[in-house]
């Protein structure tokens, strides 16, 4: 089914959306993009946390299942989001638009249900719109079943117009400019290890400029496997994390290697220099798995979370519960500093997804395991707050653990101009197929 709505205004980034003058571009550089971070689509803003709401119960029916992603909020507070999974239980996943009423709850309406074949499938990763309304994502595909790749959604009349735009393996989720390019995860590169790219608008349609192959240094110590798009420093320069390669040495566990944090930086002629800025597991203590890319408070340092290493949690084989850390450029150098690390389940463990500040300069994320209540096995997760001390520490909160029947593994968090946080939980609920929720200050 499609919505009838004949448009809407997304709220305008209100940090840095990277170059607005373009700049010549040839096939060989050096990008990695990768996708989805919303936290520019939205101002800094007051402290959340509270009152905790479902807003909608995925999983009823025909209904969508298995939310991906935090969700796109537009001005008039709608929000929009992608599933893995539906229309019931059989379906190839779905674009959706949630909707608040007059009687305080939220309707749904299903945008577009993806088809398989040629029409792509199991979209993934947040949506991200450009300047007219036009929503753009991406999908997994799987193997000759359906292609993955990008997909547009333009509005219209008669509702929603859908088109695949790009058709190989791409995402999670994409990034912008402000020239209506997009950049992202896409193709599989020379060592088929994944390729950063940029998608172009032009008068025959889309073109696709490959940016950078990964795994183009020995052993990956460039790092692969972007998780989570990188963001614009204000300076048209770009920063992000990946999941593997760099360190591949003990303490990480993983032979792959355990992240990094980069650089891009763009040349005059077009071409971009990638710059390995940390590597994870460079210490006993220091975080691994950098899932949830990373966020810039006003001062232009960054923050992210490792879904494990960190201090605790080692024992027994463990991985350790994770970290948040900041990384910031002082004296001549970058460096990271471990902001907070999970001791205890009942609080939370193993940080990731996307973070979000207010304008008090607390920082709010998720930890998707933890908490109270056992999800299947592991802890449903919570939502927590980190906040900055005089002393220089920082303070933590948990600012609600999930339960099962409001969901569990909680996908990341955005932020509205009222200070409210909203999320959705990849699974459980009342129909054990996820949830969207809000929490009021």
């Amino acid at each position: 089914m499609l919505s009838s709505q004949k448009g809407f205004s997304l709220l305008p980034p209100s940090g840095p959306i990277g170059p607005t003058r373009r700049r010549p571009m040839k096939p060989k550089c050096v990008v990695v993009v990768l996708i989805v971070g919303l936290a520019w689509l939205l101002p800094p803003l007051t402290q959340a946390g509270g009152k905790f709401k479902v807003l909608h119960n995925f999983g009823s029916g025909n209904d969508a299942r298995d939310p991906s992603g935090p969700p796109l909020l537009d001005g008039k507070g709608n929000f929009y989001g992608v599933t893995g999974a539906g229309p019931g239980m059989d379906g190839n996943g779905v674009v959706y638009e949630l909707t608040p009423q007059a009687n305080g709850n939220w309707g749904e309406v299903i945008l577009h249900a993806f088809t398989g074949g040629g029409g792509g499938a199991y979209p993934w990763g947040s949506l991200v719109p450009d300047g007219s309304g036009n929503m753009y994502g991406t999908m997994k595909g799987y193997l000759s079943y359906a292609v993955g790749g990008v997909f547009e959604l333009s509005p219209g009349s008669g509702g929603w117009a859908y088109t695949v735009i790009y058709d190989s393996y791409s995402g999670p989720g994409l990034l912008t400019d402000g020239l209506g390019d997009l950049y992202g995860s896409m193709g599989l590169g020379e060592k088929k290890a994944g390729a950063g790219a940029e998608l172009s608008p032009g008068s025959d349609g889309w073109v696709y400029t490959q940016l950078y192959s990964f795994c183009s240094q020995q052993n990956c110590v460039d790092g692969y496997d972007m998780p989570a798009p990188p963001i614009w420093d204000g300076k048209g320069n770009m920063f992000g994390t990946t999941a593997e390669g760099g360190n591949a040495r003990s303490p990480c566990y993983n032979s792959s290697g355990c992240g990094v944090i980069f650089e891009m930086t763009p040349n005059d002629d077009g071409t971009w220099t990638y710059n390995v800025l940390h590597r994870f597991a460079s210490s006993p203590t220091d975080g691994q798995r950098p899932f949830a890319g990373l966020v810039m408070d006003t001062a232009g340092n960054f923050y992210g979370s490792t879904a494990a290493g960190g201090r605790y949690g080692r024992r027994d084989g463990g991985y350790g519960n994770g970290t948040v850390f900041k990384f910031a450029f002082a004296n001549g150098h970058w460096k990271e500093t471990v902001l907070y690390d999970f001791p205890k389940h009942s609080d939370g463990t193993n940080p990731g997804y996307q973070m979000a500040f207010d304008k008090e300069g607390d920082l709010y994320g998720v930890a998707a395991a933890g908490g109270l209540v056992d999800c299947g096995g592991y802890e449903c997760g919570v939502v927590f707050k980190l906040s900055p001390q005089k002393n220089g520490k920082w303070k933590y909160s948990v600012v609600h653990k999930f339960a099962g029947t409001d969901g569990g593994y909680p996908l990341g968090v955005i932020i509205d101009r009222k200070g409210n946080l909203f999320g959705t939980t990849q699974a459980f609920g009342k129909y054990y197929a996820g949830t969207a929720f809000e929490i009021t200050p």
